[in-house]
C-alpha cells in the first residue's frame, strides 16, 4: 500500500537526448536547453508512491499537466560545474503546477547543424524524469536540479 517505501527518483537522456549529446561533442550539432515540463504521470496510479519505468524512446512526458501542452518553462539557471556536465535549474513557483507531479521533461532546441541544417529549429526531449507522488500545494514553490553527465 501507501505506506510502502518510496522508490528512488529515476532520471535518464531519452534516446534522442543521448544521441544529440554524442554528436554535440563531435562538433555535428549544437542546441540551447529551452525549458522543462512537469506531468501527472511517471508513478504507479494505483500505488503512488512507486514510480513506473522510462522507454528511452519517449518524446512526450506521459502526462504533461504544466505549462500547457507543446509549451516549456524556462530553466531558471544552468550550471557547468564540469566539461562533461550540465545542471539545470527547474522552478516552480508558488501558484504554478498544483496538482499531484510525477515527472519531468528537459526540452533542448538544435540550432547549429553541419550534416543536416533542416535541423536547426527542431526540438528535442532530452532527459525525463519519475518520481514518486509529489503533491505540489498553492502556496508551495520547488525546485528540481536536473543533472546531466556526458
Amino acid at each position: 500500500m501507501f505506506t510502502d517505501t518510496p522508490d528512488p527518483i529515476l532520471a535518464q537522456l531519452t534516446d534522442t537526448g543521448r544521441t544529440s549529446f554524442a554528436r554535440m561533442t563531435l562538433g555535428e550539432i549544437s542546441f540551447t536547453l529551452d525549458g522543462f515540463a512537469v506531468g501527472r504521470g511517471g508513478y504507479n496510479s494505483t500505488n503512488p508512491v512507486h514510480i513506473t519505468p522510462i522507454v528511452g524512446s519517449v518524446t512526450a512526458l506521459d502526462d504533461q499537466f504544466f505549462p500547457i501542452l507543446g509549451t516549456t518553462k524556462a530553466v531558471e539557471s544552468t550550471e557547468r560545474p564540469h566539461q562533461s556536465t550540465i545542471v539545470a535549474n527547474c522552478r516552480l513557483a508558488k501558484d504554478e503546477a498544483v496538482s499531484a507531479l510525477g515527472e519531468l521533461g528537459l526540452w533542448a532546441t538544435i540550432i547549429y547543424s553541419a550534416v543536416n541544417p533542416s535541423e536547426v529549429g527542431t526540438k528535442i526531449l532530452l532527459a525525463v524524469s519519475h518520481f514518486p507522488i509529489v503533491t505540489k500545494t498553492l502556496k508551495q514553490a520547488i525546485l528540481y536540479r536536473v543533472i546531466i553527465q556526458f
